[in-house]
């Protein structure tokens, strides 16, 4: 046989393999992406406007489908250690990335010595930690960390991804297209005829701004990760609220990310308004929250705002590096959100 027919044909053979390969790759990729669930029958959302203004140049590090869990919060596709992805919920109220016991066991990482506290809204809590060489969402990437482990609150998804890899980030979350992108905060410009929204930073990356209820001015916390969204006693006496709620069912469990329950109740108030979005005849959770002691929010009125009323919004931004929030409300009025 002709020296180089074989040396062809083995080359050939090489070529069918290594496409074959990448093939079989490519299917467990697209296998493994996070599909939006949606009931038999659903209509395509309405086309909307972009979050990026058409003619950015920037791509986005990265931009994904999304989906509420079973309590509403965003899931976002993470990879650990080149694996994945693995689905967890965005926590913009959360200052470290958090494993769950259950996804620790799936890589094959050990637990260590070196234990951590974490807080979250109803207490504090000390938890194992471990390793981790990479966590990455696009190009939202953590090296050799060593993250908290703990499985309060999230059963379901495979971990929290906290605020701290998004320092000079822009977050946009599409609830209409069930999209969400992080790019730099300096590629991104603000979504057209949207209020831009002053915003503080407090304790690194806490998202504060300056909200209205029934008329009183509160410091609102924007925390994702927060099923609820939770007044504390100094706004529900401004308000001078009954101390009877007035609605059924008022009693609440409220869970963080420790294992700590607190008790709040649900009263009704006419308003909540944050910039031009207004939402009407909402219940807050009223509670003598830990959350509120943690962030040095327990003596004036003060409110988190969580998921129970921002996934009732068409769209939001937080842009870390302009310190800015951008909320914009459906078109149609639904739930009693809408332009204020």
């Amino acid at each position: 046989m002709d020296s180089r027919a074989a040396i062809g044909r083995i080359e050939a053979r090489a070529v069918v393999v290594a496409l074959a390969l990448l093939l079989a790759r490519l299917g467990s990729i697209f296998a493994a992406t996070p599909a939006t669930d949606l009931p038999l029958g659903t209509p395509a959302p309405a086309p909307t406007a972009p979050l990026v203004p058409d003619g950015s140049a920037a791509k986005p590090d990265f931009e994904a489908a999304t989906r509420p869990d079973r309590i509403g919060r965003i899931i976002v596709p993470v990879m650990v250690n080149h694996q994945g992805p693995f689905s967890f919920a965005l926590d913009t109220g959360a200052n470290r990335t958090v494993l769950t016991p259950q996804l620790v066991v799936a890589l094959g990482l050990h637990p260590d010595d070196e234990a951590v506290t974490i807080e979250g809204a109803t207490g504090s809590a000390v938890v194992p930690t471990a390793l981790v060489d990479r966590v990455a969402a696009g190009d939202v990437v953590l090296v050799g960390q060593r993250l908290p482990i703990a499985d309060a609150m999230i059963t379901g998804i495979d971990g929290i991804l906290g605020v701290d890899g998004l320092e000079s980030k822009r977050i946009a979350v599409d609830f209409a297209n069930h999209r969400i992108d992080i790019r730099n905060a300096r590629h991104g410009s603000p979504i057209r005829s949207v209020k831009r929204i002053p915003a503080q930073l407090r304790f690194g990356r806490l998202i504060v701004v300056d909200a209205n209820v029934d008329g009183i001015q509160v410091k609102a916390v924007i925390d994702t990760g927060s099923e609820y969204t939770l007044g504390n006693d100094a706004l529900r006496a401004a308000l001078e609220l009954p101390a009877a709620a007035e609605v059924p069912y008022a009693a609440v469990d409220v869970l963080g990310e420790t294992d700590a329950l607190q008790e709040g109740r649900r009263q009704p108030v006419q308003s909540i308004k944050v910039g031009d979005i207004q939402a009407t005849n909402f219940n807050i959770v009223f509670g003598k929250f830990y959350v509120f002691t943690l962030w040095d929010l327990d003596t004036q009125p003060a409110l988190v705002i969580g998921m129970d009323l921002i996934g009732r919004l068409d769209a939001f931004v937080i842009d870390y590096e302009r310190r800015e929030v951008q909320l914009r409300a459906r078109e149609y009025r639904r739930h009693g959100v809408g332009d204020g």
